[in-house]
């Protein structure tokens, strides 16, 4: 191997290693609710237990497709946008530290249901990527079919759903505030996509025309 395939590996290790690391822990509860589980499994434990198998799917597809993605054509240049990118993927982790207020029994399915067509929909348009998968601004491959063909950044529109997901199982003015910027980053990190994309397929403003909406058809 030369140096410059060990520091492609290198940079992928740490996303790959921590996807596992989570995926290990929702892997356990997964296994409480199946097998150790001996109270009344109703709809909450089944929109629970939903949401635990797609999370670990999503985990398990990250490390998997961190690792075997193509190599970049091009790269966004610039610190900015790599931090953007990095904020925007870890700053929905920081709700976990918030105070939780127990939510009622109808937020806690609406919420996690929420959260289950979030994921859906993230595991399967990321699926869609596969080897072009990528988490900072960088351009592999462009992919326009599945569920880019109706929105451009359907990862992103998975983001938002799950964020109001989270919102309804844990209200409170510190999680709308976290959940806003979020979903301010998120846009500001398709434009750095958009651009890295169009500078590197003729192709995409063609699609772009074609798929006008980025996250909402007929809205945005």
């Amino acid at each position: 191997m030369n140096g410059v395939v060990l520091y492609d590996l290198a940079m992928r290790l740490p996303l790959t290693f921590l996807m596992l690391y989570n995926a290990l822990f929702v892997g356990r509860d997964i296994y409480v609710h199946l097998f150790v589980w001996r109270e009344p499994a109703g709809l909450t434990y089944g929109t629970t237990l939903a949401a635990l198998l797609v999370t670990e799917a999503y985990l398990l597809l990250i490390a998997t497709l961190t690792l075997v993605r193509l190599r970049p054509v091009r790269k966004l240049s610039g610190i900015v946008p790599r931090i953007t990118a990095l904020a925007a993927g870890l700053l929905p982790a920081s709700l976990a530290w918030l105070p939780r207020v127990p939510p009622t029994p109808g937020r806690q399915v609406v919420g996690t249901l929420l959260m289950v067509a979030g994921l859906a929909l993230a595991v399967a348009s990321i699926g869609w990527l596969g080897k072009s998968f990528s988490l900072m601004p960088e351009a592999r491959r462009l992919v326009t079919g599945g569920p880019y063909r109706l929105v451009r950044h359907p990862v992103y529109l998975a983001t938002v759903i799950q964020g109001a997901g989270l919102i309804l199982l844990y209200p409170s003015i510190a999680a709308l505030l976290i959940y806003t910027v979020e979903v301010v980053l998120q846009i500001i990190r398709m434009g750095y996509e958009e651009r890295v994309l169009r500078d590197t397929f003729p192709e995409y403003d063609d699609y772009a025309r074609r798929t006008s909406a980025r996250l909402i058809p007929r809205v945005y």
